[in-house]
């Protein structure tokens, strides 16, 4: 029974503590009440959480490299007619939370967690006299990032403050990377497709500026940019590979070492720089500058959200 008295005892203190700032000092029942708080203050040690979302513009990237290698590969050919091209991966969307912790009236630390994800469904689609093929990729990589973020903020105006951040990350990424093809020859039809699968994980860093937005007690709105250095690399993982032909013929294979790739394969007399899933690194006088793929997390966020201190 004291255990619980107690317990109730902590409770009330501590809702009476969250209301407190908006008391006044003419109320006598609250004055040791009010000393705690200022005595509180005076550590200048507060506590909330921040919670943001918004779109991101991604940097250059291996994966829209081999896309628009692929695009450029099939324009460049006479013989083929390009019905319809590889779109980019330039978007992608970002979530994150974070606890905050204010040392000084200015400045805090933020620990937190997110979720970063960008890909696309797209179809190249060729004919050639009787041949025709429609080729679709499925790409998607996507990341959990550790934060640590270190905010400094300065005042403008009663209700409004600049935000200046930076940090570093750990970042948890997979990446999907799947291929569905169909054709048809005019004499038989074909189609196969091709499933990899990864995760990676990679270190990174992040700064930006936010306008902080007072609209209520101990409440800001949030409107702000950020840029973000990640690259998920070493990216082995597992390859599912089946074709078949209306003749009859199959073909299937399982590999759980596949890596992704990218180099420069010469096609004629020139370059295209495309990715490929082997266990091996492609070699062979088509092939040059051939280098493990590298999925960029990088590029500029525009978020916006909340942020509550207690």
């Amino acid at each position: 029974m004291k255990r619980s008295k107690l317990w109730i005892s902590l409770t009330i203190i501590f809702f009476i503590l969250l209301i407190l700032p908006g008391t006044t000092a003419a109320d006598d029942e609250s004055e040791s009440l009010q000393l705690a708080q200022g005595q509180a203050n005076q550590n200048g040690i507060k506590f909330g959480f921040r919670i943001t979302g918004g779109a991101s513009l991604l940097m250059r990237n291996d994966i829209n490299d081999h896309l628009q290698s692929y695009n450029d590969l099939f324009e460049d050919d006479p013989y083929f007619t390009v019905d319809s091209e590889f779109e980019l991966i330039k978007m992608g969307t970002d979530f994150s939370g974070e606890i905050l912790v204010s040392f000084m009236p200015n400045l805090s630390v933020g620990i937190g967690a997110g979720y970063i994800s960008a890909g696309k469904e797209t179809t190249m689609e060729l004919s050639y006299t009787s041949y025709s093929e429609d080729s679709t990729y499925n790409i998607k990589f996507s990341a959990i990032p550790i934060t640590l973020s270190f905010y400094y903020g300065v005042p403008v105006g009663s209700s409004m403050q600049v935000m200046l951040n930076a940090g570093l990350g750990y970042y948890l990424g997979t990446v999907d990377f799947n291929l569905f093809f169909e054709g048809d020859t005019g004499f038989y039809t074909d189609e196969g497709t091709d499933n990899w699968s990864a995760k990676s994980n990679a270190l990174g860093f992040h700064g930006g500026i936010d306008l902080e937005f007072g609209i209520a007690h101990n409440l800001a709105l949030v409107v702000g940019a950020k840029g973000r250095y990640a690259k998920l690399t070493d990216l082995t993982g597992t390859k599912d590979y089946d074709y078949s032909r209306s003749t009859g013929y199959s073909y299937s294979y399982y590999n759980e070492n596949a890596t992704l790739w990218f180099g420069d394969y010469k096609e004629g007399s020139k370059k295209y720089s495309l990715v490929q899933l082997s266990e091996d690194k492609p070699s062979g006088s088509s092939w040059s500058n051939v280098r493990k793929a590298e999925v960029n997390l990088s590029g500029i966020v525009f978020q916006a959200g909340i942020k509550v201190f207690f």
